[in-house]
């Protein structure tokens, strides 16, 4: 006995579309029309490394001026030796990636030591503590889900030099 799937296909209109109807520029209703991203193919970042009165250094990888939308924020941190972090909250997911060093991550008052490749985790209404050895300083990768926490903690900086396109592979 053979069997038949039925595939059923939805197309679900974008407001992205390059299908605009009543584009600006005298195209008809339902032309195509040339569409820009709002986002970036490549960056450096959006902001080089800056400084705060703590003594960490940030950079700002990723927010919604080069992602072109509000789903998450990333910054790599550089923390000093001995930096202790008091506790705090986020209202987005906190995920914290160790680059380098080790890095004292309590959440609700457990100690987790955390070292290069692993991964530390914040929900929403948790309480967290950053904390660095003295035996040397912690590079760490933030992503924040719904981005909203950069604007908070992040200082203002530079911006660095965009990103250029290649012509191919080779140098």
């Amino acid at each position: 006995m053979m069997r038949c799937r039925t595939v059923m296909l939805w197309i679900v209109p974008l407001a992205s579309t390059a299908m605009t109807a009543g584009a600006a520029g005298g195209d008809t209703p339902g032309s195509p029309v040339e569409s820009h991203p709002t986002y970036a193919y490549a960056t450096n970042g959006v902001t080089e490394n800056v400084m705060d009165r703590s003594g960490d250094k940030w950079k700002l990888l990723l927010d919604e001026s080069v992602l072109g939308g509000k789903e998450l924020e990333m910054t790599e941190l550089t923390m000093p030796a001995g930096t202790t972090v008091r506790s705090h909250h986020h209202g987005s997911v906190e995920v914290i990636y160790v680059l380098s060093g080790v890095y004292g991550h309590e959440v609700n008052g457990k100690l987790y030591m955390l070292k290069p490749g692993m991964v530390g985790i914040v929900r929403p209404g948790d309480s967290v503590r950053h904390l660095v050895p003295k035996s040397g300083e912690t590079k760490v990768l933030i992503i924040w889900a719904p981005a909203g926490e950069a604007a908070r903690v992040v200082p203002k900086g530079p911006r660095p030099e965009p990103v250029r396109e290649a012509q191919s592979l080779d140098p």
